[in-house]
């Protein structure tokens, strides 16, 4: 199976409308990786570097089992990363959830 993630999804992704927090998009990861078939994730879309990035290493994390800290350790692109050195990222708080409980069991 071949899973692409693409990370314009993401809340504040400067092209995407969505506002998927880092929790969210990795559970997706984890709710088909739970399915025991061999799996292939590809990277794809986010146009907020800083949010690509944060991305692609928690969902490797998961991929592995493995936890990853909250605090990004310090490293040679630390100041790309802007005033939050933090992993997850709460979402916009302006946006307005239009699921409906009804909906999302609908589909």
């Amino acid at each position: 199976m071949v899973l692409q993630c693409g990370a314009d999804s993401l809340a504040f992704d400067k092209l995407g409308t969505y506002n998927t927090t880092l929790r969210g998009h990795g559970a997706c990861v984890q709710f088909v990786k739970e399915w025991g078939l061999p799996l292939l994730i590809l990277g794809g879309g986010g146009y907020t570097i800083k949010n690509v990035a944060r991305c692609w290493a928690y969902e490797t994390a998961i991929c592995l089992g493995q936890e990853l800290d909250d605090d990004i350790p310090l490293n040679d692109y630390y100041e790309l990363l802007g005033k939050d050195h933090k992993l997850h990222f709460e979402p916009k708080v302006d946006m307005k959830n239009e699921n409906t409980r009804e909906y999302l069991e609908f589909i």
